[in-house]
């Protein structure tokens, strides 16, 4: 049973076996707490669902737009993707309050640490584009390199590597 409805059933209880008011009276704060309680953790849930929401428009974008490209081995994005920062930049305008994490990832071909350094690099990148050139305040952005540790296909085939090499957004606060 949640707290606020224990509380409820306790001042029944109370009621009902003729507790004096003065009992009564110590109670209320309890429940006021609760009430906070309560209210920051709607307002919790409802800020994820925001992020969330967030997180999944910026995807959305690469999804209809296109992913970012970079050259080969190199941080140095591919100028096709113009169109998909455009669409970030507009994303984070309509909700300045947040920050975007841009995360970098590659398949497993090659060193590891190689791919982790590439993977920064790119995210980088990503932000530098954003800040330079569609105006997007850098105080909103980070960067975070994964490397090859965050498949989200089976690096076994060509398609599922291309998969892997890829660059999300995750919106954070």
């Amino acid at each position: 049973m949640k707290k606020s409805a224990v509380a409820v059933v306790a001042v029944l209880s109370l009621l009902s076996a003729g507790v004096a008011s003065a009992e009564l009276d110590a109670l209320k704060g309890f429940g006021k707490d609760l009430g906070k309680e309560a209210g920051k953790s709607v307002t919790a849930g409802a800020k994820g669902n925001l992020l969330s929401a967030i997180t999944k428009k910026l995807k959305k974008v690469q999804n209809e737009k296109g992913p970012i490209k970079f050259k080969t081995g190199k941080a140095e994005i591919d100028p096709s993707c113009d169109r998909s920062m455009v669409a970030i930049a507009a994303i984070m305008a309509d909700y300045p309050g947040f920050h975007v994490q841009v995360d970098g990832h590659t398949d497993n071909v090659g060193n590891p640490e190689a791919n982790k350094k590439l993977s920064q690099d790119r995210a980088d990148a990503v932000v530098k584009y954003l800040v330079e050139k569609k105006n997007v305040d850098a105080k909103r952005l980070s960067a975070k390199g994964f490397g090859d540790t965050q498949p989200i296909a089976d690096n076994k085939s060509k398609k599922g590597q291309a998969k892997n090499r890829r660059v999300d957004f995750t919106v954070t606060q």
